[in-house]
């Protein structure tokens, strides 16, 4: 199972920056041009600039976005922008957030996890990764032998005492705070030798989830292999070995997901097939009278079933057929809509040239999968329920990986609250 460690983070000096607001930035994959340039230039120090720096038609081997995040780094460090903290530490956080005019808060604290692969059933999977952005990361770390955003991972804290023993080491005063338009987050840290260690026994008795992240995890397994090579003589403790982590239960009451949509682009033989892939797998039923802000709630009380709405022309028609399992497990809702929905659509085009990347996009906000579809940006869409999370445990404990885009969890992990050393005489606690 799992083992969890406390570790010393580079973090920003809060004497210098007291409210964090001003230089933290989203995760690098969620990151546009506009929202890149508007971070760069929020604050002169804003980890943009370690974690996701613009790039040049100038860029040279010697000269581009990883080695001035390397030259960054150092000179923030010696600057005393950035700090190394002396003594490892578990580091709980709380989100605080708004969605659909509720409030949420999410607690979880940042750890280090021993890296292992997923074949070995410590941490696992739950959706397949690309190469390309792990070249990128892998690249980043080389350079800077650090890690700026952690992975974000789950575990079933029943029955554990880990959200009693949190709620201790919340108690004292915050390490750090940042108070932001959309988000509060809050940041403590706990030395306490003994809090720590009872948090990390009782986690050795749990496997840890990727909920997001999973192409920073296996760029860190890459690169401990890289690192174990070039400095054969780490202790088996060196920061390395481990992945920097926030991990939260999966049955906190913040933990929100969100649905991810399926915006379809089909041309006129795809669309005229739908009505016949449908009536393959679904009951069907038109819904002209359905009004935007009714879908979440008709989709909620259809979630005992396999429930989609497809919308096109201005119409929704609920999609519905009884649940059941495979072999003994949870068939969730995208594993359905990928089987039997999007790949006979796909398998429709004349052409044979549809595929998943060509045809199919994907957005949480169900305005904007609406408006996609009136403004003829695409063809129609797909709108389902959440995926439940403990089914995602259970599947991926299991072995299995769903599509992609199974899962959106909101809001996503700040970058920038503390950070990663990957030199090998850092190590955990």
């Amino acid at each position: 199972m799992a083992c969890v460690r406390p570790f010393s983070a580079l973090r920003y000096n809060v004497e210098r920056f007291p409210d964090l607001a001003a230089v933290l930035a989203p995760p690098y994959d969620i990151i546009n041009a506009a929202q890149q340039q508007a971070l760069y230039y929020r604050d002169p120090h804003n980890v943009i600039r370690l974690e996701y720096g613009v790039q040049s038609p100038q860029d040279t081997p010697e000269d581009n976005r990883y080695t001035r995040a390397h030259a960054t780094l150092n000179t923030w460090c010696e600057e005393q922008v950035l700090v190394q903290e002396a003594r490892p530490a578990f580091y709980p956080h709380r989100q605080q957030f708004t969605w659909a005019g509720q409030t949420h808060a999410r607690q979880g604290f940042f750890a280090a996890v021993e890296l292992a692969p997923f074949d070995e059933g410590d941490v696992l999977p739950h959706e397949w990764t690309l190469k390309g952005p792990k070249d990128d990361r892998l690249k980043l770390m080389r350079a800077c032998l650090a890690s700026f955003s952690p992975i974000f991972g789950l575990y079933d804290g029943a029955n554990s005492g880990i959200g009693e023993l949190l709620e201790r080491a919340t108690s004292q005063a915050p390490l750090a705070t940042a108070h932001g338009e959309e988000f509060d987050e809050v940041l403590w840290r706990s030395e306490d030798a003994a809090l720590n260690e009872a948090i990390a026994t009782a986690l050795s008795q749990r496997q840890i989830l990727i909920a997001d992240g999973h192409h920073r995890y296996e760029t860190m397994l890459a690169m401990r292999d890289l690192l174990r090579t070039e400095f054969p003589d780490a202790p088996v403790t060196a920061d390395l070995n481990y992945a920097f982590m926030l991990l939260v239960d999966l049955h906190d009451p913040g933990l929100l997901v969100l649905p991810t949509h399926r915006l379809l682009l089909l041309n006129a033989e795809m669309r005229s097939a739908f009505c016949r892939v449908a009536s393959d797998h679904f009951t069907q039923e038109k819904l002209p009278d359905l009004r935007p802000d009714a879908v979440t709630d008709l989709l909620a009380r259809h979630e005992g079933e396999h429930a989609f709405l497809y919308y096109a022309d201005h119409t929704f028609t609920l999609l519905t057929r009884p649940k059941v399992e495979r072999n003994g497990l949870p068939l969730l809702d995208v594993m359905v809509l990928q089987e039997d929905l999007i790949a006979p659509l796909l398998a429709a085009d004349p052409a044979g040239v549809a595929t998943l990347e060509r045809n199919v996009r994907y957005t949480h906000d169900l305005d904007e999968a609406l408006a996609a579809v009136d403004s003829g940006e695409v063809q129609s869409a797909i709108l389902l329920n959440p995926t439940p999370v403990q089914d995602v445990l259970t599947l991926a404990a299991a072995g299995i990986r769903l599509p992609q885009k199974s899962t959106y969890f909101y809001p996503k992990v700040p970058t920038g609250l503390v950070m990663y050393n990957l030199r090998p005489e850092v190590t955990v606690g």
